[in-house]
């Protein structure tokens, strides 16, 4: 059963079928100008839900930390703009569906490739934190900043880790290019 919170706000449908959503309920849900919304119907409601290109190839993005965890035994994580997609690892399972924190979706805004030399700690939600030699990718499909591909070696990030990080970028846009 769905659950609606009323809003209080109530817009008129103008002669081209819009509504405007208010810029706070925008801010709020962290919805950008440009951004695509997925539309859906309930008996008698439209639901819309901001829409994430890389949750439609999650099977796949699954698939991929799963094997790269395997092959090299990093930790590997993969977002969207907004929560941890998949990863892989002995720390990181529990991780699946978690809200990014504001440091990583600043990463993915700003299109950081970021490859540690030596430990840090990272914010990887606002409750978790992740320490390691951290490599971070963003991953980019037509232009926009989509996600972010993180790897937690054992070692120090090195030319292999940044090869590694960035080639999982460029399989996923791929991927989504495609659909």
């Amino acid at each position: 059963m769905l659950l609606l919170k009323s809003t209080g706000v109530i817009r008129r449908i103008d002669e081209l079928g819009r509504i405007v959503i208010p810029k706070e309920i925008r801010k709020n849900l962290k919805i950008r100008d440009g951004e695509s919304m997925e539309i859906f119907i309930d008996l008698d409601s439209i639901i819309l839900k901001k829409h994430s290109r890389i949750e439609d190839s999650i099977n796949y993005t699954k698939k991929l930390c799963i094997i790269l965890h395997t092959l090299t035994n990093n930790e590997i994580i993969i977002t969207d703009r907004e929560r941890i997609i998949s990863s892989e690892g002995e720390t990181l399972k529990e991780l699946e569906n978690e809200i990014l924190s504001k440091e990583m979706t600043n990463i993915i805004d700003n299109r950081e490739n970021h490859f540690s030399a030596e430990e840090t700690e990272i914010n990887i939600t606002n409750n978790q934190k992740i320490k390691g030699f951290i490599s971070t990718v963003p991953i980019i499909v037509s232009a926009d900043s989509i996600g972010l591909v993180i790897i937690k070696s054992q070692t120090s990030a090195t030319k292999e880790a940044k090869i590694l990080a960035q080639f999982i970028s460029s399989l996923i846009s791929m991927q989504i290019e495609v659909i």
